[in-house]
């Protein structure tokens, strides 16, 4: 452990001193992937999240989608499946990390690679997938104001909960926290709940859905951190957080 905060620190003071850690150094010989923890920590060799792909698409066009290799992978997956699914939407995506991780104003974390904020899908009232306009507030029933739009639009709980589901099944995706609103939680487990989901599935979802304090309501999007595997905190990944135990050591 104190090794591992020693690489990491050497990282971050490399990162400080020349902007980025690119290539292997006699300083940080075993140092890749995720240094550090979500809150205090940089990204060796990331990969970034192409601007769009089968169900999904940036939010905003700049520097700040990228992540582990692993993790990038997990959320095309995802958002391939819903497209499969439920063909129309697509997600949104917003801020991942910096290519070389660190400080990512206005976030608490987001700093090495294991964090991304990926919008809600929404819907009109008739049913109609929308490209989401941006981060829009889910009420405790569900609905939501477009205010550059100047309508009401309602969470598409049908097409998020494919979304959660395929996160948390994915064994690749080690899902350790889907931060989101009380009131987004909420929603999604009835949903789940009455169209029979297992009971470990449902314990999944119950574990990882949190409001996180502090760090803002999320009941606009749900912030999806990943767990470091073993191999990852062998190069430099920090725990941060519990394990789950479905997931392997």
């Amino acid at each position: 452990m104190h090794r591992t905060l020693e690489l990491a620190a050497v990282a971050l003071s490399l990162t400080a001193s020349v902007g980025c850690i690119h290539a292997p150094s006699p300083l940080t010989p075993g140092v890749e992937g995720s240094v550090g923890y979500p809150h205090r920590g940089v990204l060796v060799r990331g990969a970034e999240l192409p601007r769009q792909g089968p169900g999904y698409e940036w939010l905003r066009g700049d520097d700040r989608h990228f992540a582990i290799p692993r993790f990038v992978s997990t959320i095309v997956h995802a958002a391939a499946m819903v497209e499969a699914l439920r063909p129309g939407a697509h997600l949104g995506i917003g801020d991942l990390s910096k290519r070389d991780g660190g400080t990512l104003l206005p976030h608490l974390s987001h700093r090495s690679g294991r964090d991304a904020d990926l919008l809600l899908y929404m819907e009109t009232l008739d049913g109609a997938p929308v490209v989401s306009p941006g981060f829009i507030h889910v009420e405790p029933d569900g609905l939501a104001h477009d205010d550059k739009g100047k309508r009401f639009l309602r969470f598409d709980v049908a097409r998020e909960w494919i979304l959660v589901r395929t996160l948390l099944l994915d064994r690749e995706a080690r899902v350790q926290w889907l931060f989101c609103n009380h009131n987004v939680k909420a929603i999604l487990l009835d949903w789940a709940t009455a169209r029979g989901e297992s009971g470990e599935l449902l314990r999944r979802a119950d574990e990882t859905l949190h409001e996180p304090k502090p760090g803002g309501l999320h009941d606009d999007h749900i912030h999806v951190r990943t767990e470091c595997g073993p191999d990852e905190v062998a190069s430099g990944c920090e725990v941060w957080g519990p394990h789950r135990a479905w997931l392997s050591p």
